[in-house]
C-alpha cells in the first residue's frame, strides 16, 4: 500500500463532484486496489487518516472488505466510527461487515 499514492487518489476524488463523472468510479477502483493489498498496512493507514479522508474512503468500505475478508478491518472501521461520529459510518460499516 502506497500512502503517497493514496493521498493523490483521494485529492483527485475530492475534485469530482458530479455523481455521473466516470472519474469517481476510477478513483474508487484505485482506492480499493491500494487498500486491498495488505490488511495490516490498510489499518495503519486508516488510523492515521483525517476525518475528511475517511469520508471519501468510506464510499468503498464494502469493496475493500470484500477483498480483504478480515475481521480486523471491520474492527478498525468500528474504531473510526467512534473517532469520527459526525461521519455516520454505521450503515457503511454494517454493509462492509456483510462482505466477510
Amino acid at each position: 500500500m502506497n500512502k503517497e499514492l493514496m493521498d493523490i487518489i483521494i485529492e483527485k476524488r475530492k475534485l469530482k463532484h458530479n455523481e455521473d463523472d466516470f472519474g469517481i468510479q476510477e478513483c474508487w477502483d484505485e482506492i480499493v486496489v491500494n487498500l486491498s493489498e495488505s490488511c495490516e498496512e490498510t489499518i495503519k493507514y486508516l488510523e492515521e487518516c483525517s476525518e475528511e479522508y475517511i469520508y471519501y474512503i468510506s464510499e468503498v468500505f464494502e469493496d475493500i472488505s470484500e477483498q480483504l475478508q478480515r475481521q480486523e478491518f471491520i474492527e478498525c472501521l468500528r474504531k473510526l466510527e467512534k473517532k469520527f461520529p459526525n461521519l455516520n459510518l454505521k450503515k457503511d460499516i454494517d454493509i462492509a461487515e456483510e462482505y466477510i
